[in-house]
């Protein structure tokens, strides 16, 4: 499944160093982040993952960036996009 995460940040050099270290160090295998999105002063992104479930996906993104900003999460039906993960 896709999840849509909004991402309202509200300390941009943390959130953006906090992504950096999180997708150096490999995201884990249940999870994919094919499209990930920020406006020029990074106050604001949108990120497109697959996962199991929206709570896969929420568990992954609070670990990693969630004391710089507050998310939203959506499951969402993505055209154009192909899986990346395979099923069990």
């Amino acid at each position: 499944m896709f999840v849509t995460v909004i991402h309202r940040i509200h300390d941009p050099e943390g959130f953006q160093a906090a992504e950096v270290k999180a997708l150096e160090g490999g995201l884990p295998a249940h999870v994919a982040l094919p499209i990930h999105a920020a406006t020029n002063d990074h106050t604001l992104g949108m990120c497109i993952w697959e996962g199991d479930s929206v709570d896969a996906v929420r568990e992954v993104v609070e670990g990693a960036v969630g004391a710089w900003a507050d998310n939203e999460y959506y499951e969402m039906h993505v055209d154009g996009l192909v899986p990346q993960l395979t099923s069990s």
